[in-house]
């Protein structure tokens, strides 16, 4: 008699359709979740060389007064 008190056993196979369905929505929700996150990937890549192409394209264009020393701002002197 305690088969029947237990309702899973009552049901035969509920147990693994049931993980089964779970398992699934979590690969789906997983599958969604990786889409997004190689998107915004992406995206940074692009957004990163834009502006890596602004900072060189501006450091070119600055003009050097002939004789003055150049400055390295990343010596840690300044």
């Amino acid at each position: 008699l305690p088969a029947a008190a237990d309702p899973v056993s009552m049901v035969p196979g509920s147990l693994e359709r049931g993980s089964w369905c779970n398992e699934h929505m979590l690969h789906e929700r997983l599958d969604i979740i990786e889409e997004k996150v190689i998107k915004t990937v992406e995206h940074l890549e692009s957004e990163v060389k834009s502006l890596l192409n602004i900072i060189s394209e501006t450091t070119l264009n600055i003009p050097t007064v002939p004789g003055t020393p150049l400055i390295d701002i990343f010596d840690g002197q300044y």
